[in-house]
């Protein structure tokens, strides 16, 4: 016979773990009641003297359980005390809720979604809002007790506890709310009906009945509703189960991360399982949908609830061209183990057929390794099979050995311009073909390489390394103001001579030395510089010129000496307060001539002359050429430095005079790069007035006429990741003139454009020319852009590229062939760090 309490008045129930698990039950009189058996049930009377009860919330709950509930009928019952008393009850302060941003609950609010304003840059028009629970203590589930609360409460001994009128349910950081409850005291289970809620940290899950255990910490709802908060991910369902393990399973249910009342697009599947801990998600007899059109059916289907890398389709891509017709890309990615991955890509052509794509990577404590194939057979518009193979290599073997392969082949001349690629790959017209094996010692290091090039244009192939040793040493000498450097070099120079003539058809054996001694003594206010250096090249011919030496030398001293004063002073300019320097530079540098006119150029070309080269100890890079020198070169560099160590401005200026006119040229159909006694004026000015924007300007000035005969100029406006416009201008005298101009700019939270353009002045004709929009909501993301561009055979190409994004679907993969979008400053920096949300 259940027992009812003297006088009417809402009861807490305090009944801890123990009590569910076969364990002693806390006495009734330890609650603040006194209670006596009669006729076989309790009968309990609250004391005077005590007020138990735990605090309420301050706001509202979900609207299936009232955190605050009140009695309607002033009935309560209380659950048979043990024949102990020794386990007192615990009674633990019930959650509060933090307040939304708005007054407005919402609709939602049973989802712990929120209206906000939407500030600027979020997208969504609501967030999650979780109630303040718990902080944990480290107690094990098992271990934790059981605080319930409700209006009225009818027990039997043996019959288990049948709770009705506000039920409340907590163990450590999980609570149940209902407005009736079925508790079974031998087993745990606790049946819930007349609706059900039930949350922890991160996790609600309301529906319209539930069961749950507290001694498996298992809960299962049913006709339910879900929210991972942190995710964003939510759904409906037919039945839902928080396991044990806090995986969650899902059987006939729903999967998205659109918001509340926003069915933009959601993954249906006769079930889902959500692991919160790996960070992904699998679901079986998945069918995807937008709207409520269904577009993909998949039997088995895997996705990321998080940035963790898992398998499965990524972004597609579509693009069409006027040369080649539409093109479709739909990558997949698979995630073999934690230091391997692949990812396939079908890119189907309209006019040529299907490619596959396939980008391989490989790491492991020694080394990272990407192979990169894809294959077009027979190419309908070609009329052969077209392919690519990549492989790269960094390895670092123990504390001394490294490794690097970089190695790129194509089928044909025609590839990258007919089929592009979406591969991680850089596109050349000289693809490289390189292998390094290093082994590195604290004070030197040694290297040998292989290296060729496979040239997909018209011009000369480069040389081939077959093989190249190195030797760097840096040996201590004791003293601290005295710096030791030396250099061996060998190669073995070769090429395919098939249509070569002349000085083209040389190749051979060079050996390089160079030792350098540096001595630097600096203070405060400036330094002094002083190196000798000795340069040593030897060469082993074949294919000489007639009558020229096959075994030329080139041996010359190289003296130089460096030398700077810096004076500051503080400055006050348009209202604010700067550290002004002024700091004179003089370098000198004596090369003898040495006549190298029967020496071939293997691998060195001219430097561009700018401020840096007055400073240089040769003009040539790489050893075939080292330039005679008898000159100083002078230089002034002026800083403005602000009160936070920033610096604002900086501009130098230099010139060279030369006591010889240098007379070394590359070959003899260079013309004299210096025909007086005074080199060019060259300039360089860095302005920095904000945070925002940023300005570089470097140019050369003839020394005459003070004629502009190269410069270099452009500026950077960046409000934030999601706001940059740039504009760079290139001129070189006789040889190019050309404009880029990009940017990325949001016309509000929702739509954003981006652009670039090039342009060549000295044809007049576009260079390319590309404009997008994007349309971002708070679930889903599209962009699309037109472009025209000038391909490798002067011809002009149209495409229209789009891209469709679902966030929470996936967010690996690349733009699937849009590389161009490279060319807009700080569009790859706004890819990888943006989020979405």
């Amino acid at each position: 016979m259940p027992f009812q309490k003297v006088r009417a008045h809402k009861l807490t129930l305090a009944i801890t773990a123990a009590l569910l698990s076969q364990s002693e039950l806390a006495t009734a009189a330890n609650a603040g009641w006194d209670c006596e058996a009669v006729d076989g049930s309790w009968s309990c009377a609250e004391k005077s003297s005590q007020a138990l009860g735990a605090p309420r919330q301050t706001t509202a709950a979900p609207a299936q359980a009232p955190a605050n509930p009140t009695s309607t009928n002033g009935q309560s019952a209380v659950a048979a005390p043990a024949v102990s008393s020794a386990a007192k009850p615990t009674v633990q302060p019930a959650a509060t809720q933090t307040a939304p941003a708005t007054s407005r609950q919402g609709r939602y609010s049973y989802l712990d979604w929120y209206p906000q304003r939407r500030g600027d840059g979020q997208l969504c028009a609501g967030q999650y809002i979780q109630p303040d629970l718990p902080e944990g203590d480290g107690t094990p589930f098992s271990e934790q007790p059981v605080v319930i609360d409700a209006d009225k409460g009818i027990a039997q001994l043996g019959l288990g506890t049948e709770l009705t009128g506000s039920v409340k349910i907590v163990q450590g950081q999980r609570s149940l709310y209902s407005s009736s409850a079925l508790i079974d005291q031998e087993t745990g289970q606790i049946t819930l009906s007349g609706g059900a809620t039930y949350r922890e940290p991160g996790m609600l899950l309301t529906g319209k009945r539930a069961e749950s255990n507290t001694n498996t910490a298992t809960t299962t709802l049913y006709d339910a509703e879900y929210v991972l908060h942190e995710q964003r991910i939510r759904g409906s369902v037919a039945k839902v189960s928080r396991n044990e393990d806090r995986t969650i399973t899902i059987t006939d249910g729903t999967y998205t991360q659109c918001p509340p009342g926003v069915e933009s697009w959601q993954v249906a599947a006769s079930e889902i399982q959500l692991d919160q801990a790996s960070g992904f998600g699998r679901a079986e007899n998945a069918t995807l949908r937008l709207g409520n059109v269904p577009v993909l059916y998949v039997p088995i289907f895997y996705f990321p609830i998080d940035d963790k890398r898992l398998s499965g389709f990524l972004y597609p891509s579509i693009r069409y061209t006027s040369s080649e017709g539409l093109e479709l890309s739909t990558p997949y990615y698979f995630n073999i183990a934690p230091h391997m991955d692949d990812t396939l890509t079908p890119r189907y052509f309209e006019k040529r057929g299907l490619m596959l794509e396939n980008e391989f990577r490989y790491m492991n404590e020694y080394s990272l390794n990407t192979l990169s194939t894809a294959v077009l057979p027979d190419d309908r518009r070609y009329g052969d099979t077209r392919w690519l193979l990549g492989l790269e290599h960094d390895g670092k073997q123990g504390a001394h050995w490294r490794s690097k392969i970089d190695y790129l082949a194509v089928s044909d001349n025609d590839y990258f311009d007919d089929v592009g690629s979406g591969l991680d790959i850089t596109e050349q017209s000289h693809l490289n073909r390189y292998a390094r094996l290093s082994y590195i010692e604290s004070q030197w290091q040694a290297h040998i390489a292989l290296q060729s090039y496979q040239t997909i244009d018209d011009t000369l192939a480069p040389y081939r390394r077959l093989p190249q040793i190195s030797f760097i040493g840096t040996p201590n000498t004791g003293k601290s103001w005295l710096d030791a450097r030396y250099l061996i070099d060998f190669n073995r120079f070769d090429r395919d001579l098939d249509g070569l003539t002349g000085a083209d058809r040389i190749i051979g054996d060079r050996i390089h030395f160079e030792p350098t001694l540096t001595a630097s003594f600096r203070n405060q206010w400036g330094y002094v510089k002083p190196s000798a250096k000795f340069w040593y090249t030897q060469y082993s011919l074949d294919n000489q010129l007639a009558g020229l030496d096959d075994t030329p030398s080139v041996a010359v001293p190289v003296l130089s000496i460096d030398s700077g004063v810096v004076f500051e002073r503080d400055t006050h300019i348009i209202g604010n307060d700067y550290m002004q320097t002024l700091e004179p530079r003089l370098f000198g540098l004596y090369v003898p001539e040495k006549d190298q006119s029967h020496i071939p150029d293997f691998d060195s070309a001219a430097y561009d002359f700018s401020y840096r080269s007055l400073f240089r100890y040769n003009r040539f890079s790489g050893q075939d050429r080292i330039g005679d020198a008898q000159q100083i070169s002078m230089g002034v560099t002026t800083r403005l430095i602000d009160d936070q160590g920033r610096e604002a401005v900086s501009a130098s200026v230099g010139q060279a005079y030369f006591f010889e006119k240098p007379s070394v040229k590359l070959n003899e159909e260079d013309a004299h790069l210096i025909d007086d006694k005074f080199s060019d004026i060259a300039t360089t000015v860095n302005w920095r007035p904000n945070q925002r924007v940023i300005a570089t300007f470097d140019a050369n000035f003839d020394h005459t006429q003070f004629q502009n005969t190269e410069n270099n100029f452009s500026v950077r406006y960046e409000e934030d990741i999601n706001r940059i416009a740039s504009f760079s201008y290139r001129f070189k005298e006789d040889v190019r003139e050309q404009s880029t101009a990009s940017f990325i700019w949001p016309v509000n939270n929702r739509w954003s454009t981006l652009g670039v353009w090039q342009y060549d002045w000295l044809n007049e004709d576009d260079i390319d020319t590309a404009f997008g929009v994007e349309y971002e909501s708070c679930c889903w993301r599209t962009r699309v852009i037109a472009r025209r561009w000038l391909k490798d055979n002067d011809e002009k190409d149209n495409s229209i590229y789009i891209q469709f994004m679902l966030k929470g679907l996936g967010n690996f993969g690349t733009s699937g062939g849009s590389t161009f979008l490279e060319k807009i400053t700080g569009f790859e920096q706004r890819e990888e760090n943006n989020e979405y949300y």
